[in-house]
């Protein structure tokens, strides 16, 4: 893959947190840099941006596309989970001016995953789904230890399944069959209905699974209230997120400052991406980006 991911509602998201040139700016999920990016232009040499991602491949694409800047001294680029960001700014020892977490997958972990699987597309690849790979368990794993039952519960759960018990049911019965994801996915299309075709039948499991692989929503719940916490008062964390799950949770959690009068909504309920940008980037069509001033 020789193109950069753009992400979603770039421009709504870097304009969400004001930036002030001198100011200190967290990018919680690096990806392919775009947002990184976006900030530093717009930051002085006395301004300072600490960016993140579990994936270290992304890292490395980041290190050695933007390696004339990436070196920079006032970015500072860690490999770790944004669940732990207060770690890493009591290091620095200096509030955040803003914090932006973009909670998609890149095109790059879609189209050039490094044999991870995370895109159901990818049929010669294995059923890994780990972003960062020093993770013990990979989806095969789980397909492997969980039980029909409990399978039947991550699919409905965190996938949102309507198939669930049926897919389950299925993987159980053929499960020593299953090693890559054309293995599973050829699986679902056998199991699911041809009316519910309309879009792929493995999107649904292929995200429960690595939500699950990756403990994603347990990730993104600690990371909002770490994040809130060290944010400086006047600062500004927003989030874009992708599906149904994780915007419950950060919506929640905003409303939940927001009556406690500890956080200001900013912009309404949420921005969505212009009718353009789902034209030219299909992926966008259900991004909701939520910012929150903390008071």
């Amino acid at each position: 893959m020789d193109k950069i991911h753009v992400p979603v509602l770039l421009k709504e998201t870097i304009d969400s947190l004001n930036i002030k040139p001198d100011g200190f700016y967290i990018d919680c999920t690096l990806g392919d840099g775009g947002h990184s990016m976006e900030i530093l232009k717009k930051l002085s040499s006395n301004g300072l941006l600490l960016s993140i991602d579990r994936d270290q491949n992304a890292i490395n694409f980041v290190k050695e596309y933007y390696k004339e800047v990436s070196n920079s001294s006032n970015w500072i680029i860690v490999q770790s989970n944004f669940s732990e960001i207060e770690k890493h700014v009591k290091q620095i020892g200096k509030e955040p001016d803003g914090i932006i977490m973009d909670l998609g997958l890149s095109s790059r972990q879609l189209e050039d995953s490094k044999n991870r699987g995370f895109s159901y597309l990818e049929e010669n690849e294995p059923l890994d789904m780990r972003m960062d790979t020093n993770l013990g368990v990979t989806a095969k794993d789980l397909l492997n230890a969980f039980s029909e039952k409990e399978l039947y519960y991550i699919f409905r759960n965190y996938g949102e399944e309507k198939y669930s018990y049926k897919i389950a049911k299925e993987i159980k019965k053929n499960i020593s069959s299953i090693n890559t994801v054309g293995d599973l996915t050829r699986l679902i299309y056998k199991v699911m209905p041809a009316v519910s075709f309309n879009k792929n039948p493995s999107r649904r499991v292929f995200q429960a699974l690595r939500i699950v692989v990756n403990d994603e929503l347990n990730s993104l719940k600690d990371g909002l209230d770490n994040s809130f916490k060290i944010l400086k008062t006047g600062g500004i964390l927003s989030v874009i997120s992708f599906h149904s799950l994780e915007d419950r949770i950060v919506k929640n959690f905003f409303l939940d400052k927001s009556r406690s009068g500890e956080g200001e909504l900013l912009s309404g309920n949420h921005i969505a991406p212009t009718d353009e940008e789902r034209r030219q980037n299909p992926r966008s069509a259900s991004a909701k980006l939520r910012s929150i001033k903390k008071i």
